[in-house]
Protein backbone atom coordinates (compact mmCIF):
# COMPACT_ATOMS: atom_id res chain seq x y z
CA UNK A 1 0.00 0.00 0.00
CA UNK A 2 1.25 3.50 -0.82
CA UNK A 3 0.01 6.96 0.13
CA UNK A 4 0.89 10.06 -1.85
CA UNK A 5 0.15 13.37 -0.21
CA UNK A 6 -0.93 16.28 -2.39
CA UNK A 7 2.47 18.00 -2.13
CA UNK A 8 4.41 14.85 -3.11
CA UNK A 9 3.45 14.65 -6.78
CA UNK A 10 5.77 15.30 -9.71
CA UNK A 11 4.53 18.54 -11.32
CA UNK A 12 4.91 18.98 -15.08
CA UNK A 13 3.57 21.26 -17.81
CA UNK A 14 3.35 20.39 -21.50
CA UNK A 15 5.37 22.59 -23.85
CA UNK A 16 2.18 24.19 -25.20
CA UNK A 17 1.12 27.81 -24.52
CA UNK A 18 -1.73 28.26 -22.00
CA UNK A 19 -1.67 24.58 -21.09
CA UNK A 20 -2.76 22.81 -17.89
CA UNK A 21 -0.42 21.83 -15.07
CA UNK A 22 -0.21 18.07 -14.57
CA UNK A 23 0.77 16.36 -11.31
CA UNK A 24 1.85 12.73 -11.58
CA UNK A 25 0.43 11.00 -8.52
CA UNK A 26 1.24 7.41 -9.54
CA UNK A 27 2.67 5.68 -12.60
CA UNK A 28 5.02 5.98 -15.52
CA UNK A 29 8.16 5.19 -13.57
CA UNK A 30 10.42 2.12 -13.58
CA UNK A 31 8.84 -0.61 -11.46
CA UNK A 32 5.68 1.43 -10.89
CA UNK A 33 2.11 0.15 -11.01
CA UNK A 34 0.28 -0.86 -14.22
CA UNK A 35 -2.25 1.93 -13.67
CA UNK A 36 -1.51 5.59 -13.09
CA UNK A 37 -3.20 8.64 -11.67
CA UNK A 38 -2.80 12.28 -12.67
CA UNK A 39 -4.19 15.47 -11.15
CA UNK A 40 -4.67 18.09 -13.86
CA UNK A 41 -5.22 21.79 -13.11
CA UNK A 42 -6.88 23.49 -16.09
CA UNK A 43 -7.16 27.28 -15.75
CA UNK A 44 -10.28 28.94 -17.18
CA UNK A 45 -9.90 29.37 -20.93
CA UNK A 46 -6.90 27.04 -21.25
CA UNK A 47 -6.52 23.51 -22.54
CA UNK A 48 -4.66 21.13 -24.79
CA UNK A 49 -4.82 20.93 -28.58
CA UNK A 50 -5.70 17.67 -30.32
CA UNK A 51 -3.50 14.86 -29.01
CA UNK A 52 -3.46 11.12 -28.34
CA UNK A 53 -2.48 9.31 -25.16
CA UNK A 54 0.46 7.21 -26.39
CA UNK A 55 -1.32 3.84 -26.23
CA UNK A 56 -3.10 4.49 -22.91
CA UNK A 57 -6.81 4.52 -22.12
CA UNK A 58 -7.70 7.45 -19.83
CA UNK A 59 -10.70 8.22 -17.62
CA UNK A 60 -11.19 11.89 -16.73
CA UNK A 61 -13.25 12.91 -13.69
CA UNK A 62 -13.51 16.60 -12.80
CA UNK A 63 -13.38 17.36 -9.08
CA UNK A 64 -14.02 21.09 -9.56
CA UNK A 65 -14.96 23.12 -12.63
CA UNK A 66 -15.79 21.50 -15.94
CA UNK A 67 -13.92 20.46 -19.03
CA UNK A 68 -14.84 20.01 -22.66
CA UNK A 69 -13.42 17.06 -24.58
CA UNK A 70 -13.68 17.18 -28.36
CA UNK A 71 -12.84 14.92 -31.26
CA UNK A 72 -13.46 15.40 -34.97
CA UNK A 73 -17.13 14.43 -34.61
CA UNK A 74 -18.40 15.75 -31.26
CA UNK A 75 -17.76 17.63 -28.03
CA UNK A 76 -18.84 16.63 -24.54
CA UNK A 77 -18.88 18.71 -21.36
CA UNK A 78 -17.76 16.80 -18.28
CA UNK A 79 -18.88 18.16 -14.91
CA UNK A 80 -17.77 17.30 -11.34
CA UNK A 81 -18.71 13.72 -10.58
CA UNK A 82 -19.08 12.80 -14.28
CA UNK A 83 -16.44 10.62 -15.91
CA UNK A 84 -15.35 10.40 -19.54
CA UNK A 85 -13.43 7.52 -21.12
CA UNK A 86 -10.99 8.33 -23.92
CA UNK A 87 -9.69 5.16 -25.58
CA UNK A 88 -6.07 4.72 -26.56
CA UNK A 89 -6.74 5.15 -30.29
CA UNK A 90 -8.76 8.39 -30.00
CA UNK A 91 -7.39 11.87 -30.69
CA UNK A 92 -9.03 14.59 -28.61
CA UNK A 93 -8.61 18.15 -27.45
CA UNK A 94 -9.38 19.35 -23.94
CA UNK A 95 -10.52 22.83 -22.90
CA UNK A 96 -11.94 24.58 -19.88
CA UNK A 97 -14.82 26.68 -21.21
CA UNK A 98 -15.80 27.89 -17.75
CA UNK A 99 -14.86 31.02 -15.84
CA UNK A 100 -13.13 29.14 -12.99
CA UNK A 101 -10.24 26.68 -12.91
CA UNK A 102 -11.01 22.97 -13.20
CA UNK A 103 -9.23 20.20 -11.34
CA UNK A 104 -9.49 16.79 -12.96
CA UNK A 105 -8.40 13.34 -11.76
CA UNK A 106 -7.21 11.18 -14.65
CA UNK A 107 -6.79 7.40 -14.38
CA UNK A 108 -4.38 5.99 -16.98
CA UNK A 109 -3.67 2.41 -18.09
CA UNK A 110 -1.26 1.26 -19.22
CA UNK A 111 1.03 4.05 -18.05
CA UNK A 112 2.74 4.82 -21.40
CA UNK A 113 1.15 8.29 -21.44
CA UNK A 114 2.46 9.10 -17.97
CA UNK A 115 5.99 8.03 -18.91
CA UNK A 116 5.86 10.75 -21.59
CA UNK A 117 4.50 13.34 -19.16
CA UNK A 118 7.49 12.74 -16.90
CA UNK A 119 9.63 14.20 -19.72
CA UNK A 120 7.72 17.52 -19.82
CA UNK A 121 9.27 20.61 -18.19
CA UNK A 122 9.19 20.59 -14.38
CA UNK A 123 6.98 23.10 -12.57
CA UNK A 124 6.92 24.32 -8.97
CA UNK A 125 4.61 22.34 -6.67
CA UNK A 126 1.16 23.78 -6.14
Amino acid sequence: MELRRRAEGLVRKPPVPDSPTVTVVFGGDEGGPDVGLLRVHVPAGSGMPTHSHNGSDVILTPVTGRIRISDAAESIDVHPGDSALVRKDEEVSLTNPGDAAAEVLVAVAPTNFIAGIRQWPEQPST
